[in-house]
């Protein structure tokens, strides 16, 4: 039984990572970059902080065809030209990269203002 126990147990830690959150949070504050695209994706955004995360490491979009698509471009116009300190929480799946950039680009999946 103890043996069953453990070997459930140690498989379970093996397969934790699999089930590991798909988001990572910027580690930087300030906007460095803003690129609206008016025919790639047919009006893509991307957005490139002082320093990104581990993964995202070349930055992030929203897609023209995201539900928030309008709500996020107004929040990234208004940090950039207000200077304003932001995080920026972006899917790391493969199925999030944007075709857009040879490097890491995740999809953003939150922003938040920080003071």
């Amino acid at each position: 039984m103890s043996k069953l126990l453990f070997s459930l147990l140690l498989l379970g830690a093996a397969t934790q990572p699999a089930f590991a959150s798909s988001k990572e949070t910027s580690i930087g504050n300030y906007i460095t970059e803003l690129n609206v695209y008016a025919n790639y994706g047919e009006g893509d955004v991307y957005v490139k902080l002082d320093t990104n995360g581990n993964h995202c490491k070349h930055g992030y979009f929203v897609n023209k065809n995201s539900k928030g698509y309008e709500s996020t471009l107004s929040s990234l116009l208004s940090a950039f030209h207000t200077q304003s300190k932001i995080k920026v929480t972006g899917f790391t799946g493969a199925a999030h990269k944007w075709s857009g950039s040879v490097g890491v680009t995740c999809e953003i999946y939150a922003i938040q203002f920080k003071r």
